[in-house]
Parts: C-alpha cells; sequence; structure tokens
C-alpha cells in the first residue's frame, strides 16, 4: 500500500480523502485533531513555525510521495523544498506562482471567456474588497476604504454581489459545483470567511466546463466564484485538494482522490483520468451534504465529551459521513474566532440542508456556552 504524505494548514479531509481511495497517509498540519491522529501519523506545526517547520517535520516520515492542503499554494519555495526529496502529486511550484497571482489569472480568466471582477489600486466608484495576496479561508478579507493607501500585501477587486460557489476539478475535467458558506454569522465566522460547503448544486456551467485546458493544471484542484444570475465571476483558484471536495464525495459515492501524474508524449506531465462517473459535471445525486465550520463566539476550553464521540470510537469507515470531524483534544483552549470543528448534515435540497446546519449550530452555542472562559 502507497503511504501518502499530506501537509498543510488542516490534513484531516485529505487524509480521509487518500483512506476512501486505499492509501494510507501520514501528515503535518497545525491542529492534530483527534479524528486525524486516529488514523494517520502526524506531526504538529506550530502556528509561529508554519510552514517554514514543515520540510523539518515531514523528513521525520518514511520516503513517499506528498500534496499539499489550504495554505500552501502560497508558499511555492515550501513545496519546492518538499520536492527536492519526495514525489509532489500536484501542481509545482512554477504553477502556483502563476495562478496566485490575481494580474495573471484575471487574464487567463478573461482569455478562457470569463468576465472577472475589476481591480484597482485604489477603490473608485462602487464597492471593493481588500483581499491578502497570500490569501486563505477568507482571512483579512475586508471592505476597502476610499483613500487608504496601496499596500504591497494587498489587491483590490470589485465586490460582486451574488453566490460565493466553488467548482471542482480533475485535472482539466469539470466535476461539479458546490455552494459555499462564507461570513455565516450562525457559525461566529467573520465576513469573508470560509465556513463550509453544501452540495453537489445544479449551476448554469457555461465556460466552467471549458476553462481547465487553459491553465495547466494537474490533481484535483477548485475555482472559487459568484453566481451573478447565470454569469459566473471567478474570484480566487486554488490549484490543490480543496474543502468542497469531500461534500461531493459523500455526495455521490464515488472517490476523487490526489493521485500521481502521469507521462504522456513529449514527457508532459498531466493528470490521470477522474474515475468512471465523473465528468461533465455529471454528479448527478439526490443527497445533498452540507459541512459547517463552527467558530468561538468567546474564549472557550473544548469539552471532554459531546455529540461527538461516535466519531473517535469503533472501527473507522471513510464511506461513513461523520457527524463531526477536526475535533480538538479535550481540554484545548479555543479563542474567539478560532474555528473549534466542522460538523456536517444530510438532505433532499440545498435548502434543508441549510436548516439542519442552522439547527446543529444552535445546539453547539448552548453545548459550548457552558465551557466558556
Amino acid at each position: 500500500m502507497t503511504t501518502v504524505g499530506v501537509v498543510g494548514a488542516s490534513a484531516r479531509a485529505a487524509v480521509h480523502a487518500l483512506t476512501r481511495a486505499g492509501f494510507s497517509a501520514w501528515a503535518v498540519d497545525q491542529f492534530n485533531d483527534r479524528d486525524l491522529k486516529r488514523i494517520a501519523a502526524c506531526a504538529l506545526c506550530p502556528s509561529n513555525d508554519y510552514p517554514t517547520a514543515i520540510p523539518e517535520l515531514a523528513a521525520l516520515f518514511p520516503p513517499g510521495p506528498f500534496i499539499y492542503t489550504g495554505g500552501l499554494e502560497n508558499h511555492p519555495d515550501i513545496v519546492s523544498e518538499l520536492s527536492q526529496t519526495r514525489e509532489l502529486w500536484g501542481n509545482p511550484p512554477e504553477v502556483l506562482t502563476r495562478v496566485r497571482d490575481p494580474i495573471q489569472l484575471t487574464a487567463m480568466l478573461n482569455d478562457a471567456g470569463f468576465a472577472t471582477p475589476r481591480a484597482a489600486t485604489q477603490p473608485v466608484e462602487g464597492r471593493w474588497l481588500r483581499k491578502p495576496l497570500s490569501s486563505g479561508s477568507g482571512i483579512g478579507i475586508r471592505f476597502a476604504q476610499p483613500g487608504e493607501p496601496d499596500s504591497p500585501r494587498h489587491y483590490i477587486q470589485e465586490f460582486i454581489e451574488g453566490v460565493p460557489m466553488s467548482a471542482i476539478y480533475s485535472g482539466t475535467t469539470f466535476i461539479g459545483v458546490t455552494e459555499q458558506l462564507i461570513g455565516e454569522p450562525w457559525l461566529h465566522a467573520l465576513p469573508f470567511a470560509y465556513c463550509g460547503n453544501i452540495g453537489p448544486v445544479a449551476t448554469p456551467p457555461g465556460a466552467l466546463n471549458t476553462l481547465a485546458d487553459s491553465l495547466g493544471l494537474r490533481g484535483v484542484w477548485g475555482l472559487d466564484f459568484i453566481l451573478k444570475g447565470d454569469a459566473p465571476y471567478p474570484v480566487e483558484l486554488n490549484p490543490r485538494y480543496t474543502a468542497a471536495v469531500e461534500v461531493l464525495e459523500h455526495a455521490t459515492g464515488k472517490n476523487l482522490p490526489p493521485r500521481p501524474p502521469l507521462l504522456q508524449g513529449g514527457g508532459s506531465l498531466t493528470s490521470p483520468p477522474p474515475p468512471e462517473g465523473w465528468g461533465a459535471g455529471g454528479v448527478s445525486s439526490s443527497r445533498v451534504i452540507g459541512k459547517a465550520v463552527y467558530y468561538a463566539p468567546r474564549a472557550m476550553t473544548f469539552p471532554q465529551s459531546g455529540p461527538w464521540d461516535a466519531d473517535l470510537t469503533g472501527t473507522f469507515d471513510p464511506w461513513r459521513l461523520p457527524g463531526f470531524a477536526d475535533i480538538p483534544d479535550a481540554g484545548n483552549a479555543v479563542q474567539t474566532g478560532w474555528p473549534v470543528l466542522t460538523f456536517f448534515a444530510t438532505g433532499n435540497t440545498p435548502t434543508e440542508v441549510r436548516e439542519r446546519l442552522q439547527s446543529r449550530a444552535t445546539e453547539l452555542d448552548r453545548l459550548f456556552a457552558e465551557h466558556s472562559r
């Protein structure tokens, strides 16, 4: 059995995907949550050493391939260093540099037929966002203020009113779409913070189907966009395994794991085709899955037990949708605004799933109120 390393801010979802595909895994991330540690050897990368300590921590594990998750797409130097000693299953540093540059990405998206939000050095008429160049999970995004000075670490992007969505691809194959939960007050999230996905959802694909051919990406990756009417406005590209993938996997019962690239004619690297049943946005399913990230409304100590206990006992089944995931160790101190844990719900429609997620969030409010500090 091939053992694959997973490195990044949070590794649990990708480790579960690899397990569903028949791989074993090890992980280096910033949380080392209990449901990760029960199925994979892992090392903790402290926040003050992230991500520079990842290569040294990864060296503690046996040789073999690796993938990276959220956050590391902003650090091509770390991906490059890891690639010196391990096979990379994913997009190489030169691709990260290209697609994470908002100017280059906008040009590529325009060439592919997309309308994109306008960019400016300073906000003008209308509403504009001030976004970090090294963004992740919506952290640091806010509305731009008229007349504020330029920042070399930020860019200004037009705010588009609409529904936030995430499209998932495998190499050049369009897989499907989920609706994103962004800045939800009932999850105590900051205004632009990522806090979950619901899907699959139907949306007019249009250029979504043909986008991937022009970008030269491989492996599993995602495109975040705002759906305004029938028009998708891309706002960010995530050139790696994304948090939305497990929603589509559990909804369809089909695995879409990160896999090794293949060498084809001319020596170019490309992704293998996705498993049978994927492709052309064909994630038809009567089952809709929702995942939500609960943020701490106040400082708290994570309790000894709770409704997540069932997800930490018995034989691990990667195809069983958990009630809860990303579960901290009992006694962990959680500061106001930090992510606490992830929870899931199922239903027949996105609206039904959202209501069930909101109901569970209310239950967590009552439970965690007893453990505030």
